[in-house]
């Protein structure tokens, strides 16, 4: 495992670079690495977000007002853990069944690990799932779960516990 820390700057229409990342991690087997996602606010974007106090955040039955999500690859071996995603949002409880309303629902065979309103969305991956399917939906469920500024189309990923910038096996 490595400690590094590497932010890939991208798009909704040219998520490869992401894509790639996720792919890789995934390929090794026993990555402990993640790669959180945040929306890149415009400055008038990041103004329009109210700020949040640590003791506003604790006693708060929400989470934050910018959606923002993570996602974990398989580790294989004795220690399985499959792939999961987690959506961490401000837009209280039940917030898979909005989903399912605007028709961005978990797909069939996730499966729904918690749905809580203020630590968010987790859920399952299957090893199967074609991974640009996977962030895809990630940014779609931050987009749908906003509160206060659309997230648009430019992100940021913050690959962390992994090493990108070494040589693949093989």
């Amino acid at each position: 495992m490595g400690t590094d820390t590497t932010e890939i700057l991208f798009t909704r229409s040219e998520p490869n670079s992401v894509v790639a990342a996720m792919k890789r991690m995934s390929a090794v087997g026993d990555c402990e690495g993640w790669i959180n996602l945040h929306p890149l606010l415009s400055d008038d974007q990041a103004g329009a977000v109210p700020e949040q106090t640590s003791i506003g955040a604790w006693f708060s039955g929400r989470g934050p007002a910018v959606a923002n999500a993570t996602w974990t690859p398989a580790r294989q071996g004795r220690r399985f853990r499959p792939s999961q995603i987690g959506v961490a949002h401000g837009t209280g409880p039940h917030a898979l069944d909005r989903l399912d309303e605007a028709g961005a629902g978990l797909p069939a065979g996730w499966f729904k690990r918690q749905d809580h309103a203020k630590h968010g969305i987790v859920a399952e991956v299957p090893d199967t799932e074609d991974l640009a399917r996977v962030l895809d939906w990630v940014l779609t469920a931050c987009q749908q779960l906003r509160t206060v500024v659309d997230p648009g189309e430019d992100w940021v990923a913050v690959v962390h516990g992994f090493d990108l910038s070494a040589p693949t096996a093989g």
